[in-house]
């Protein structure tokens, strides 16, 4: 089976240092499958150089976007570009990885999932997060996805909402479509697991992807929403001349901070 580990970049360089931790953390998990990011044509050849040098393998899409969608946010204008993951068709099995993840531990076993597998969204279990994805690439599928682009509902005016709706029976599927919550876990539910002692032994061993949906920490100083020094302990592996120790606290000052917040309101 021919697989790979597949990202999107957009919008020009903005999430370029979201792609190189994101590629230092699978690389730190062991594993041996290629990296692949879609690049689009806003992306600049420093980039593209940058990634090709820490081993990404660059695969150039096109812009896709739907004419009905409101979307939720400015930069969910370009999301649905992440469709075009169903047109690596070199590939058997692809699992789908947003630039904002970080993986924990190897989750090659995700390549044995049957298609299409998600983990519940945080806010509405009973809709998956797009932000990790198992999918098996098909032009025919992308078609009937683009074919219904302008006209299908997506709540949140992205990809998510697109897909839940080109999938709508996605959470009566057998169950091994549904991923566990670790594989697709917000930064601030892994903060407050940690917090835990209770909780903690259980995340070591069920956390296996960190979702940075809310604060991305190449854009927000201080990062207090968790997890940061997760996420900076691998973008220094990919810049080891910024790894100094007075960053590292830093960053497991933010995580701290968080954690006094959440004491606060659970007393």
């Amino acid at each position: 089976m021919k697989r790979a580990y597949v990202t999107l970049m957009c919008n020009g360089d903005a999430y370029l240092p979201g792609v190189e931790a994101l590629g230092e953390s699978l690389k730190a998990s062991g594993t041996t499958v290629p990296m692949v990011v879609m690049v689009a044509a806003d992306v600049s050849e420093a980039t593209r150089g940058r990634l090709q040098q820490q081993g990404w393998i660059l695969r150039d899409v096109e812009p896709l976007r739907s004419a009905g969608a409101a979307p939720l946010f400015p930069r969910f204008d370009t999301v649905f570009a992440k469709l075009r993951a169903w047109q690596l068709t070199e590939f058997d099995k692809v699992v789908l990885l947003d630039a904002d993840t970080l993986v924990l531990q190897n989750i090659d076993e995700l390549f044995l999932r049957p298609y299409f597998a998600a983990a519940p969204d945080f806010l509405m279990p009973d809709r998956f997060n797009s932000g990790v994805l198992v999918l098996d690439p098909c032009e025919a599928t992308f078609d009937q996805m683009v074919a219904q682009i302008d006209t299908a509902k997506t709540y949140d005016g992205g990809d998510q909402g697109f897909l839940n709706t080109f999938y709508p029976d996605w959470y009566a599927m057998p169950v091994a479509h549904r991923l566990p919550a670790g594989y697709n876990l917000m930064h601030f539910i892994v903060q407050f697991l940690r917090g835990h002692p209770v909780l903690k032994a259980s995340l070591e061993r069920e956390a296996k992807v960190i979702h940075y949906a809310i604060q991305k920490p190449w854009h927000t100083a201080p990062q207090v929403s968790g997890a940061s020094e997760d996420w900076w302990s691998m973008y220094f592996r990919a810049h080891p001349d910024l790894d100094t120790g007075w960053r590292h606290q830093v960053h497991r000052a933010e995580d701290k901070a968080f954690d006094r917040v959440i004491d606060a309101f659970v007393r």
